[in-house]
């Protein structure tokens, strides 16, 4: 069962017009969390980024976050699941023109098995950038082209994602991650200035004084130690590979970082 516009219906339900702008222009914002042992994880964190990107697409009406917890909760409930990716996906909805939206936003909610994080992964460089003054910079957005299609051309070399920089070129992120770099026994990520996503991970450890972040290069990979990315549905995932360089697996500060991360999930305030 997926939540469509408040209401529970079949997965295999059509729930998507053909004139949605979600569909033909990409007009639209979702956020991935996930469900362990029946609880959303870092769920208020999630609905702040989630309202955050709302606003910035100015997608109005919107459900409220109380009405999303509630829904999610139902979607556990009646699914009957311990452990599930939630993706909550909002789009205007149907209009009938790129310049004249519709009164009707769409709001979907739908679950999905979480895949198993792998232990390490391998990234590549590529041409292509961040640009950081886009105005869908640090929003999820639905417009993921990009990203499908670098994705794409990282597994067809031989790597499982790609290491992109802004267009000054500072490292910025993954195409589904936070990028993290342990120097000199510090734990640094990209500053949100780079234009990456301010992932939830990235803010727990950045919170909980884990980490810091500030502007990083090509040239500080070199100093690296250690490298791992983040998301919410794979956690913390040490990097073995980057181009040519290889890398310490579960290095000293990657396994803290994850430890301590385990013991924030716990000590977070359930939503409900």
């Amino acid at each position: 069962m997926m939540w469509v516009n408040g209401e529970l219906v079949d997965s295999s339900f059509p729930a998507i017009s053909a004139h949605d702008h979600g569909l033909l222009l990409g007009d639209g914002v979702f956020d991935t969390l996930i469900v362990r042992n029946g609880t959303p994880v870092f769920l208020e964190r999630h609905l702040r980024r989630l309202r955050a990107g709302i606003n910035r697409l100015a997608i109005t009406p919107t459900p409220t976050d109380s009405e999303l917890t509630a829904a999610i909760h139902q979607l556990i409930d009646v699914n009957d699941i311990e452990t599930a990716r939630v993706r909550i996906t909002m789009t205007p909805g149907p209009g009938v023109s790129p310049r004249e939206r519709g009164t009707q936003p769409l709001t979907l909610i739908a679950l999905s098995p979480l895949p198993d994080a792998p232990a390490s992964v391998s990234l590549c460089s590529v041409k292509w950038t961040r640009n950081e003054r886009s105005p869908l910079a640090g929003i999820k957005s639905t417009s993921w082209g990009d990203n499908a299609l670098i994705l794409r051309h990282a597994q067809q070399l031989g790597f499982d994602n790609a290491l992109l920089c802004d267009t000054t070129g500072r490292l910025c992120e993954c195409t589904t991650s936070n990028l993290f770099l342990v120097i000199d026994q510090r734990i640094v990520t990209p500053s949100l200035d780079s234009g990456c996503l301010p992932g939830i991970l990235r803010e727990v450890l950045l919170d909980a004084e884990l980490a810091t972040d500030g502007d990083l290069t090509s040239a500080d990979l070199e100093r690296a130690s250690e490298v791992f990315i983040t998301s919410s549905t794979t956690g913390i995932v040490p990097i073995h590979r980057i181009d040519s360089r290889d890398y310490a697996v579960n290095g000293p500060l990657t396994t803290l970082a994850r430890s301590r991360l385990f013991e924030l999930e716990g000590e977070e305030e359930p939503s409900r």
